[in-house]
């Protein structure tokens, strides 16, 4: 049995079974009830009927037999070597179809079933799951001629793990960006460092072609000298071409000077809604330093990748969520183009995960009324409709969140009570949530600070009362620093969360030091009171970070540095991966669980994540991944050696 191949872009599907289990019985019945041969007998005639080598006359006193009635053609097992064929024969009958075309056995299965919590064996036909249980029971019922049966020789098996909040396309352009993470992700510890990564990165073939100089992952909260960069600094990188660092948190952006001039960026601009102009102290000269919408302005500015090149960053991205162990991946705030560029990708083939993207209402929401191609109910291609999105202020990191209370110290330049600024004005986030509601679409809204949140609850609040309607599931993703008495309204609005646990890990000191300050900081993304409260608790990567890792996320939500009250058990957690983002989608009943009926997508794991201690999470290697009975991802170290 060979295993299965290590590229997620050119693996060989199951072959689709034709007819179901229950057929067989009948098949057999048919076959049973078919005319036998003659059996052996003394009677002279038969013993002229059997098949020899060479027929011996038949005895003179004997009488000459009968021409023979059609019957149906004896086995060929039956017949002696070298027995001529008979032209008038009927064909043989095709076998009866598998029970089960595969039959993964011998492993650690976590279903995360009430009914089942856990089991040795899977039984799969076609697309899907068609029965689960100890390894014996599973074989014994399930097992026929045509079954392909995997030992997994003790490997864990999850169900398929579910994206809630991501963006699969960036991940594809963050990884051939210059690479600017800080440790334990990346090398990056000082100023001068990043500037050499930058450098360094000038001097390759796609920055010549491109005429930019990018870099990802930025985050000054982590640099050895604690200071946000400005333009004077990636001047020292290059004065005559274009350089653009992206922060960690995605909404700033540090920019060269030629990089503003490109952009029309002067000392005569004006903050947009919702964003904000770096300014020298003392002056309306632009630092280079741009948050929110500013941001955004900036980037609009770059030139465009060619079509194809975009679309293998989107190849890209997905072989990151396929080797991390995802089989359905969301691209949230999407935009026209990220509209058009993956119905390409869909009518193409070239999605091998299921991919549900929440379209971004400002920009995209004229779009979508008037697509034929994918809708809110059902996939095309592996793509669909998720629902709309939009944000209403940045993150705490960066002094972007938008506050009740003030941050502990403001950035430079700015007042000392600063409390970060809106993405929206009310007026403006109520319109957009009444026209999610009023269209019947599913609403995604980031929002980290409580300032924000309170404008997020309004909103959601003046939309149903406008167009009342049940199971309207609103999320809200990020919710940083999300109070209580919100925790309790949104309860009562049926709203999911969404936290990203690996910020507090990785942002610790300065939360604590100067943005938040210890005890809110302690209350950072309280995942333990959403779901002490019965709120859907979801959980997703740090965008922060090139590569999606759910024992990263899952590891930071079950051990925090701060906060041990806020902490989630390890099943919750892995449930947040896997069955709380299946049901926001509204794929409960086929995805987020192995189950009888549900899809066969599954991912297989070096060891159980449920009894591996936390520190050691990180060490557990996706070794195979199957989507809907085809394996589309196999490990180092064997995969899921599917042949088919």
């Amino acid at each position: 049995m060979r295993s299965a191949q290590k590229s997620p872009l050119s693996l060989r599907p199951l072959v689709v079974a034709t007819a179901l289990a229950l057929a067989t019985p009948a098949v057999l019945a048919q076959t049973a009830a078919k005319p036998a041969p003659a059996a052996p007998a003394a009677a002279p005639t038969a013993a002229a009927a059997k098949p020899v080598a060479t027929p011996a006359p038949a005895p003179a006193t004997a009488k000459p037999a009968a021409p023979a009635a059609p019957v149906a053609p004896a086995p060929a097992t039956a017949a002696a070597p070298g027995a001529p064929a008979d032209p008038n024969a009927a064909p043989p009958a095709p076998p009866p179809p598998p029970l089960s075309d595969i039959i993964l056995t011998n492993g650690d299965i976590i279903t995360l079933d009430d009914k089942r919590p856990s089991a040795q064996a899977i039984a799969i036909k076609g697309t899907k799951i068609i029965a689960v249980g100890k390894s014996k029971d599973i074989l014994a019922r399930w097992k026929s001629e045509g079954t392909e049966v995997v030992d997994l020789a003790g490997k864990t098996v999850v169900p398929g793990f579910i994206d809630a909040w991501g963006q699969m396309s960036r991940l594809g352009l963050a990884t051939v960006a210059a690479q600017l993470q800080s440790p334990p992700e990346g090398s990056v510890a000082d100023v001068n460092g990043l500037l050499r990564a930058l450098r360094d990165w000038s001097r390759g073939e796609l920055a010549q072609r491109f005429g930019w100089t990018i870099g990802f992952g930025y985050d000054d909260s982590r640099l050895r000298e604690q200071r946000p960069l400005s333009r004077t600094d990636l001047d020292s990188v290059s004065r005559d071409k274009p350089v653009l660092i992206v922060h960690a948190s995605g909404r700033q952006v540090v920019a060269n000077s030629e990089a503003l001039k490109l952009a029309g960026i002067t000392r005569d601009s004006i903050d947009p809604p919702g964003g904000s102009i770096g300014r020298w102290p003392g002056s309306k000269e632009p630092d280079g330093v741009l948050e929110g919408a500013a941001a955004t302005a900036l980037l609009g500015a770059l030139p465009q990748l060619p079509k194809d090149e975009r679309m293998a960053m989107i190849q890209q991205g997905q072989s990151l969520m396929l080797q991390s162990g995802y089989t359905t991946a969301v691209e949230a705030r999407a935009t026209p183009d990220d509209l058009a560029l993956y119905t390409q990708a869909a009518d193409a083939g070239l999605l091998k995960l299921d991919v549900a993207f929440y379209a971004d209402l400002a920009s995209a929401g004229s779009v979508l009324k008037g697509h034929k191609s994918i809708g809110p109910k059902y996939y095309k291609s592996r793509l669909r409709l998720a629902g709309v999105s939009f944000a209403l202020d940045g993150v705490a990191e960066d002094r972007s969140a938008w506050l009740t209370q003030p941050y502990q110290l403001p950035p430079p330049g700015k007042r000392t009570k600063f409390a970060g600024y809106p993405g929206a004005t009310d007026e403006v986030a109520t319109e957009l949530a009444t026209r999610a509601y009023a269209n019947g679409w599913q609403v995604a809204v980031q929002a980290n600070g409580d300032a924000a949140i309170d404008q997020f609850i309004g909103a959601i609040r003046a939309a149903a009362a406008k167009h009342p309607a049940k199971d309207r599931h609103p999320l809200l993703v990020g919710a940083q620093t999300i109070r209580d008495d919100q925790l309790d309204a949104l309860k009562e609005a049926g709203a999911s969360l969404s936290f990203a646990p690996q910020r507090l890990v990785l942002s610790k000191p300065a939360l604590a030091d100067y943005l938040l300050g210890p005890e809110r900081t302690a209350r950072f993304a309280p995942a333990g009171s959403a779901h002490a409260r019965g709120i859907a608790t979801l959980l997703h990567a740090d965008p922060a970070l090139t590569a999606p890792s759910p024992f990263g996320v899952m590891a930071a939500a079950v051990k925090r540095p701060v906060g041990e009250d806020q902490q989630l058990d390890p099943l919750t957690a892995l449930k947040a991966l896997t069955l709380l983002p299946a049901r926001q989608l509204g794929e409960e009943k086929i995805k987020g669980s192995i189950a009888a009926g549900k899809l066969a997508d599954i991912t297989v794991l070096s060891a159980n994540p449920l009894k591996t201690p936390t520190d050691k999470l990180g060490e557990i290697r996706v070794t195979g991944v199957v989507k809907e009975g085809a394996a589309v991802f196999g490990g180092p170290d064997g995969g899921v050696p599917i042949i088919r």
